[in-house]
């Protein structure tokens, strides 16, 4: 908004803003910048800009309506009225409405307060804080300025606000004359005299010179969400789109990610002072709940990680939830390097080795600091890369950031950071310690008041350290980073940076034709350095979460200190893996678990508490044992014990998930997406129909059962009539996963949704048998229906699978004693146990009562 200071009666210098609700109009005024909020309700509302001027500028609102016409009167086809619906998906600023909105009209942004610099103003207006503005509705002299929030909705007294008053005093909102500027440059660019609709703008600005040097001197806030979703592209995703937005909403919300309970963790925690994200009940938990499980779901090599969720909270503050949505797609594809928000995080980390090169290059004196201190500072720097600095700078500097970010990629996060090491390099030389030094290197980002001086010092950075600079060192560090993690991968040097081949749900593009559809999808054509990426990183993420449960063990029991974690990849590890499995110590104890508590009412009953480990000592009677625990001796109800499968292994509370909780966020959360990614690499997919391993491992479990059906089929009736194998392990590798999959489908509902439920159940299976590495090599032999299911370059099919086995094989080692129904909901698993403990003890009664000789 501009005033002319020259006269300050001209009615010229006010600009109104009529807002119609209901039938009803009202109106915002500011005689002589003397700003007075006269009345507004958020709840359906629309938007008309008019600069007419009124005959008589006056503060109240019956004495303005009566000199403009009402807008139900109006014909004005000039207008441009947008209404926005009940759930804020569409709104009347020109800002973050339809492809429709004007490019014409000189509104600002805040047009839902229409108090330019005031609190919440700078937001998407469906992030606007209802709880806060609801004040308004009821009292309508309140000053907004007594709302202790800026622009973003940000509380004033963060750390941001607390090193510099000039940040405070600064505003996002950008000037008419700026935005009527950008307006012109997108006239020229699409060499059109009048540009009536955001329509006209193609999809993707061409990076010119031009556009560089208009992004440098910044992007108008009220244009800002339509330029940046043309500068990365996400606008053209959108458009290309296989499956909505909607509907991949919908997806996430009926899958049962293994990341959502991280999200749900990290929703309160992404940006405590924020007014949209504090409470549970904030306006943006839902947006940020749906755009993070639509992330998970439509990327399942990445699922959650935090970097992308302080993005996307940030981006929802700009952006409607859609275009946020793309706009994050945008990063983790194409402007951050492959695998950067991988468990493993693998592009992240060589970015860090790069960045290290960089600061040994341009600042001597601080890696010279850095290395006398003996400091790792990828500690710190790692997370302002991973967030793009959504988390370490105030969002009035951020979308500054992301400005130039979103234009030159990720190069720019090298040059703003070394930018402000510059800025800091004095106080870091300064520092008297390390603990200073760390310190004051943590505090920089939150110092910055003035972005642009900052940004003035990186673009001298743009003539040395160009993009091909970035990724020579990227190239090097990597192929280090995937020698030292997985020695048998290797790197082509080909150069491949953009398009990354991730695996998603669905590839960005229209439908294809029927004669398309019916096709087995091919990805031949993905980059021999992707692929040996993705491989190396899925390697990488498994083997990290066998190391991350091994500790666990070590950690939680102290018999398991000694545990050997290391892989054995030699040849003769092979022949031994069948006798390793068969071996059963003969010699041990049994032992059961409590699984309630019992009080003895007669001296002959013994006493325990749930989760209590028993000592066996006969099992004459059906229902009454004879057992030991803590050195005394006494009868117990058999159905109240749970017996211990000690065959091979000695019970560990580490490995029992009712006992920790951490084994089961272990294995649910992290080893088990490590292992299915193993199995959906490769995966052969098509349109028609749903890909998944679990339809793989029942053909493959089947054929193999059927070469011998009537063996196998015998052998599994006489150990569950004569428990054969309580004391030995009877069955074959083969025979027992015939009978896993077996009763995982009996147990399970056939509902395809259920299918991961169904995966994990196996591997839960497979754990507590410790069989999982010989049930893959099972799996890998039958060539036929591997040929079926998967391309040559899986790991299923090709020798990779050998090299799976062997990390599977330390999972051997350990003692889990896993749910198989642990995927039910705790009150059903437990109503079902009660039962069966019921029917057991009713039974135990009868046979007693009738048998006994007190009759």
């Amino acid at each position: 908004m501009e005033y002319d200071d020259s006269d300050d009666d001209s009615v010229q210098d006010y600009e109104y803003k009529y807002v119609r609700r209901r039938g009803k109009n009202f109106c915002t005024c500011w005689p002589e910048r003397n700003f007075s909020f006269q009345r507004m309700n958020i709840d359906s509302y629309f938007y008309l800009q008019t600069n007419q001027p009124l005959d008589k500028p006056s503060d109240n609102l019956d004495e303005v309506l009566s000199q403009v016409e009402t807008i139900s009167e109006r014909d004005d086809k000039d207008s441009l009225l947008y209404e926005e619906d009940e759930d804020g998906g569409r709104c009347g600023n020109g800002c973050w409405g339809d492809e429709d909105d004007s490019l014409e009209t000189d509104y600002l942004l805040g047009e839902i307060f229409r108090y330019q610099y005031g609190p919440f103003s700078a937001l998407a207006p469906s992030m606007i804080p209802r709880n806060m503005t609801s004040k308004f509705n009821n009292n309508h002299e309140y000053d907004i300025l007594n709302l202790n929030y800026d622009e973003f909705g940000n509380k004033i007294e963060d750390s941001y606000y607390k090193h510099s008053n000039k940040l405070l005093n600064s505003t996002t909102l950008r000037d008419v004359q700026q935005r009527k500027q950008w307006i012109g440059f997108l006239k020229l660019l699409q060499k059109e005299s009048e540009l009536h609709s955001w329509r006209m703008v193609r999809n993707r600005l061409p990076k010119t010179k031009e556009l560089y040097d208009m992004v440098i001197k910044g992007i108008p806030h009220s244009i800002r969400p339509k330029i940046w979703i043309r500068l990365t592209g996400a606008l053209s995703k959108k458009s290309k789109l296989v499956t909505s937005y909607t509907d991949m909403v919908k997806a996430s919300s009926i899958d049962q990610l293994q990341s959502s309970k991280q999200i749900e963790k990290d929703l309160l925690r992404t940006m405590p002072n924020s007014a949209c994200f504090c409470s549970k009940n904030s306006i943006g938990i839902p947006k940020l709940r749906r755009l993070l499980r639509a992330i998970a779901w439509l990327y399942p090599d990445i699922g959650y990680c935090q970097g992308t969720g302080m993005i996307a909270a940030s981006m929802l503050l700009i952006l409607e939830e859609e275009d946020a949505f793309w706009m994050v797609c945008s990063i983790i594809e194409d402007l951050q390097p492959t695998s950067y928000y991988s468990n493993s995080l693998l592009g992240a980390q060589a970015d860090q080795r790069v960045l290290a090169q960089c600061i040994k290059i341009y600042l001597p004196e601080v890696d010279k600091l850095l290395q006398e201190y003996d400091l790792d500072a990828s500690v710190i720097f790692l997370h302002w890369f991973l967030t793009a600095f959504a988390s370490v700078v105030n969002i009035k500097v951020l979308v500054r950031i992301w400005d130039i970010f979103f234009f030159d990629g990720s190069i720019f996060l090298f040059r703003i950071t070394l930018a402000i090491l510059t800025l800091k390099e004095k106080e870091l030389l300064s520092c008297n310690n390390a603990n200073d030094f760390v310190l004051t290197l943590s505090e920089a980002p939150t110092c910055i008041d003035d972005i642009e001086y900052l940004i003035q010092i990186s673009t001298g950075f743009s003539s040395s350290l160009t993009e091909n600079l970035i990724e020579t060192y990227r190239r090097k560090y990597l192929a280090s980073l995937l020698t030292s993690k997985c020695p048998n991968s290797q790197l082509d040097s080909t150069k491949e940076r953009s398009g990354q081949n991730l695996a998603k749900r669905f590839s960005w593009g229209s439908w294809p034709a029927i004669s398309n559809v019916l096709r087995v999808t091919n990805e031949d054509d993905e980059t021999l350095e992707s692929k040996n990426i993705r491989q190396t990183n899925i390697i990488v993420n498994l083997r990290e979460a066998i190391l991350q449960i091994g500790k666990h063990f070590q950690s939680l029991d102290t018999e398991n200190i000694k545990l050997n974690l290391m892989v054995d990849y030699t040849m003769n590890s092979h022949a031994k893996d069948l006798e390793n499995y068969a071996s059963v110590d003969k010699h041990h104890r049994r032992r059961a678990k409590a699984l309630i508590d019992f009080e003895n009412h007669n001296e002959d009953e013994l006493t325990f508490h749930k989760n209590d480990i028993i000592t066996i000592i006969s099992k004459w009677d059906e229902h009454i044992w004879i057992a030991e625990l803590n050195g005394v001796r006494g009868w117990i109800p058999a159905q109240f014990v749970e017996l211990l499968d000690e065959r091979s292994k000695s019970y560990s509370c580490a490995g029992d998930d009712s006992v920790s909780e951490a084994i089961t966020d272990l294995v649910k959360g992290v080893l088990y997406p490590s292992i299915k990614a193993v199995f959906d690499y490769g995966l052969k997919t098509s349109m028609l129909y749903q890909a998944h391993p679990w339809y793989f491992i029942e053909e493959a479990t089947l054929e193999e059962a059927d070469k011998h059906l009537k063996s196998v089929h015998s052998r599994l009736v006489l150990c569950k009539t004569y428990k054969l194998d309580e004391d030995s392990k009877v069955l074959t590798p083969e025979e027992l996963l015939y009978k896993a999959v077996r009763s995982i489908n009996t147990t399970h509902s056939s509902d395809r949704s259920l299918l991961d439920k169904k995966f994990c159940s196996l591997i839960y299976y497979g754990l507590n048998e410790q069989i999982l590495h010989l049930w893959l090599e099972n799996l890998c032999s039958s060539t036929k229906i591997v040929n079926k299911y998967y391309h040559p370059w899986s790991f299923i099919m090709s020798p990779g699978w050998v090299q799976i086995k062997c990390e599977l094989r330390v999972l051997a080692r350990l003692p889990f004693s896993l749910s198989k129904n642990s995927h039910f909901s705790k009150r059903k698993c437990l109503r079902k146990h009660m039962k069966e403990i019921k029917a057991a003890v009713c039974d135990m009664l009868i046979k007693r009562h009738l048998f006994s000789w007190d009759m």
